[in-house]
């Protein structure tokens, strides 16, 4: 078994016990430098002290399952605002939400597709672009999706509404 998924099976009851998402695992080595990383999130999100207490409750679990057998870098952090969309129950929950979507082949000619996400229905997912078309994938295809943060949007919609546009 991989280091990713064997963290990820520390991971997850350790998260369920304390309330806890978790959202993804990575592992990275660069050189003789290896990392585990750990995207966590709850609703209303994690703060830097959810971080660290999880971070050492999971780095005592590491260790006393001599998970990784070399030295590491753990780090714990919340998956931001543009945060990674992995499973098709969090393609459930941010349904609606802007999202960037990319994927393994062309379709169409493109690659990467931006818009209001859609579904799941049967496996597949869907964007929405601003153009008003609707492009549906198998949940297979995508290779990444992630929520896309608009800090404007709201002042463009006052700024609408002032003009009596929709």
């Amino acid at each position: 078994m991989e280091v990713r998924e064997e963290v990820r099976l520390l991971a997850l009851p350790l998260a369920e016990e304390s309330g806890y998402e978790v959202v993804d695992v990575e592992f990275a080595v660069q050189g003789r430098h290896r990392a585990i990383r750990v995207l966590l999130d709850k609703p209303g999100g994690v703060t830097v002290g959810d971080c660290a207490l999880f971070s050492r409750r999971l780095a005592d679990c590491l260790d006393m399952n001599q998970t990784v057998p070399w030295s590491y870098h753990l780090e714990v952090s919340s998956p931001g605002l543009d945060r990674p969309i992995r499973t098709l129950e969090a393609a459930t929950r941010f349904s609606g939400q802007k999202v960037a979507v990319s994927l393994h082949e062309l379709r169409d000619n493109r690659r990467n597709y931006e818009g209001e996400m859609l579904g799941p229905e049967n496996h597949r997912v869907g964007v929405r672009t601003e153009d008003g078309n609707e492009h549906w994938f198998e949940w297979d295809e995508v290779k990444s999706a992630r929520l896309v943060v608009d800090p404007w949007a709201n002042l463009r919609k006052k700024a609408a509404g002032a003009r009596g546009e929709d």
